[in-house]
């Protein structure tokens, strides 16, 4: 099959070749006795998968405490990473992983074109990896996680020897976050969310089967508390993790609020460009827009961003042009659509459905959506400093002077066009993780990037061990 027509992939449905995606204690997939069905977007069984006991759990982290990673060379150790992301290609291609796919697809309400474009996305990081990690070292070099020489009176050191990572299934592409924990020669305890079983599986076997060592990463989908018990450090997503997690060895990560702010109309072009950013990764990412500021006419704004978002209507899954996602489950579903809802009985506009004429809620071939929306709010609305999980925009007016004040606690804000003062006042909110402007305000993601700092940060440690005489180890 080739990457064009996964286009066709229907969603899962329920036959006998349903995929049953085990745990991975190291290089071993394993069942531990208490396989689940899980259930995809219509209610269908999607697939079946393992739920790794306390003991298997045990067992992983035990395994991930005893290899060795620091002895690799850097281009054999990186050269694994580029073999790996080539299997995962060749199955993609091949139609190897259709079943997988189009399982994830339904179990993450994704259209099925969107979801195997990010698996290949991320198969494209994985081979800059040692790109990425030398971005986030002390020296530029992939040396120091192997050495721990810094090139400074210091040793950079890991702040353990094991990370659990808990990834969301809000898109493919956030597997990025825990390779990089592994590229960084840390043992790497992934915990899926329930919907999304798949992706980190797909790309641990190909690392396996690429030559990682036997322990280098695991995975328990779902429920994995003895990893949370277990683990040196965990790396969490969103801001509510679960209670008894030691605040010390816990990094959150990927919350965004991202905004853009408009001195001015910024013209057709950027427009167009700022509804991208508001529909990459179906609008599941952070680093999407999920607010506009600007100071003159919010109405107008909203007209025109609307036109544009009715460019992407709401779409069966499996349609090759569809970019809006759906809701796995109802309830989500009808809370997200409640909170919007109540903002408009509150004087909100909806300018989508003054533009359009559809619905917020739509239905279709028993899937549950909310079709992309552009509200104009007030500028002390809650939305605005809220990130909803489909394309999903607020307008708002404030005073210039409020402008970047509007803007406080994102991670990315966007101005496009050239006004150095306000630039000025972006750079210098140090509640503003970047700041992206003129040509560059749709950069988006790059891992090479800092993101609320490095994820290096987290992991390493400066620790002077003085004095230093020549020939010693750095640890």
């Amino acid at each position: 099959m080739t990457r064009e027509n996964l286009v066709s992939l229907p969603l899962a449905t329920a036959t006998d070749q349903l995929p049953a995606v085990p745990s991975w204690a190291g290089a071993e997939p394993i069942w531990s006795g208490r396989p689940v069905e899980l259930l995809g977007c219509r209610g269908e069984l999607a697939a079946t998968v393992d739920h790794a006991s306390r003991l298997a759990q045990q067992q992983m982290v035990a395994r991930a405490k005893a290899v060795d990673l620091l002895s690799i060379p850097d281009d054999e150790w990186f050269g694994l990473f580029r073999r790996a992301a080539d299997i995962v290609e060749k199955h993609v291609e091949s139609g190897a992983l259709d079943s997988q796919l189009a399982a994830l697809a339904s179990t993450c309400a994704l259209p099925v074109r969107r979801a195997s474009r990010g698996i290949l996305a991320v198969v494209g990081q994985m081979r800059y990896l040692d790109e990425i990690m030398a971005a986030q070292s002390p020296d530029g070099t992939t040396g120091p996680y192997r050495t721990g020489h810094s090139g400074h009176n210091w040793s950079w050191l890991p702040a353990g020897r094991t990370a659990m990572v808990r990834v969301p299934a809000n898109f493919p592409t956030i597997a990025i976050e825990w390779l990089q924990v592994l590229a960084s020669r840390r043992a790497a305890l992934v915990s899926t969310s329930r919907h999304d079983p798949f992706v980190a599986a797909i790309f641990v076997e190909a690392l396996y089967e690429a030559g990682l060592p036997d322990g280098a990463v695991s995975i328990s989908h779902d429920n994995a508390e003895t990893f949370h018990r277990l683990a040196d450090q965990v790396v969490w997503p969103g801001e509510n993790y679960p209670p008894g997690l030691d605040p010390t060895r816990l990094k959150l990560y990927h919350f965004g609020r991202s905004k853009a702010v408009l001195p001015t109309d910024p013209g057709d072009d950027a427009w167009t460009r700022l509804t991208r950013l508001a529909f990459q990764g179906c609008g599941r990412l952070c680093t999407n827009v999920s607010s506009i500021a600007v100071s003159w006419s919010a109405e107008q704004a909203a007209e025109r961003l609307a036109a544009e978002f009715a460019e992407f209507p709401v779409l069966p899954l499996a349609d090759p042009a569809a970019n809006v996602p759906a809701f796995t489950d109802p309830a989500d579903w009808d809370a997200v659509a409640r909170m919007i809802e109540r903002e408009i009985a509150a004087g909100a506009e909806d300018v989508t459905a003054r533009v359009t004429g559809v619905p917020l809620r739509v239905e279709l071939d028993g899937t549950r959506f909310l079709r992309p929306t552009v509200l104009r709010v007030r500028s002390d609305s809650p939305l605005v400093r809220m990130e909803l999980p489909f394309p999903f925009v607020t307008v708002t007016e404030v005073p210039r002077a409020e402008l970047a004040d509007t803007c406080r606690e994102s991670l990315i804000v966007s101005l496009p066009g050239d006004d150095p003062e306000l630039l000025r006042e972006l750079v210098a909110e140090p509640s503003i993780s970047k700041v992206f402007h003129g040509e560059g305000f749709d950069r988006g993601y790059d891992p090479r990037d800092p993101q609320e700092g490095y994820l290096a940060d987290f992991l390493f440690q400066k620790k002077p061990v003085l004095p230093h005489r020549e020939g010693d180890p750095a640890w």
